[in-house]
């Protein structure tokens, strides 16, 4: 090869390696980590919820279509994957956290996957089978949806001693307040 060529090819490469790390998230503080956990709760917490208003349609099969799914599928995906953003940027400073902090990314990583992928089922079979939105295997899709959502909301907020303390909680949310001191 051309040495010209090569010099050229070695400065591009330097130069993509340097541009990339400029762009990349800087680490996290020991503050944000507990907010990203939050932040996770509450995005599991809302496709719990839409996966229970999907299950509430039931009840009027001829009053709603498709498209009312297929919109808060959509919404559902979003949430997911701003819950799985978030749990890469806590997994990339994984070393960083704190003991407990670490156990919760742990134990919500395998359940925000089979979250994703039931997610991806339902939005695929929904996808083929417009006019199948009450068949078992769409409706097992939605109620498997708001166990595994249940289950990252519960693994995401895990009592833990620095975010318990004077924090108190919101016992219709499910989540921790910070205490006003009163």
């Amino acid at each position: 090869m051309n040495s010209a060529f090569e010099g050229k090819v070695v400065g591009l490469l330097a130069a993509l390696v340097l541009a990339s790390s400029a762009f990349a998230a800087p680490p996290l503080t020991t503050a944000q980590a507990p907010d990203m956990l939050q932040q996770i709760h509450d995005d599991a917490y809302q496709v719990r919820d839409e996966a229970d208003q999907l299950t509430g349609y039931d009840q009027e099969p001829n009053l709603i279509d498709w498209r009312m799914h297929a919109d808060i599928l959509q919404n559902m995906k979003y949430q997911i994957n701003d819950m799985d953003q978030a749990l890469h940027r806590l997994r990339d400073d994984e070393a960083a956290l704190p003991k407990h902090d670490r156990a919760e990314v742990n134990r919500i990583a395998p359940a925000l996957v089979e979250l994703t992928d039931t997610a991806q089922d339902a939005i695929d079979f929904l996808s083929n089978n417009k006019n199948l939105l009450w068949e078992p295997r769409y409706t097992a899709y939605v109620d498997e949806m708001y166990s595994e959502a249940g289950r990252v909301e519960h693994y995401s907020l895990s009592p833990a001693p620095s975010r318990i303390e004077g924090a108190k909680v919101n016992h219709s949310t499910g989540t921790l307040n910070p205490s006003n001191g009163s």
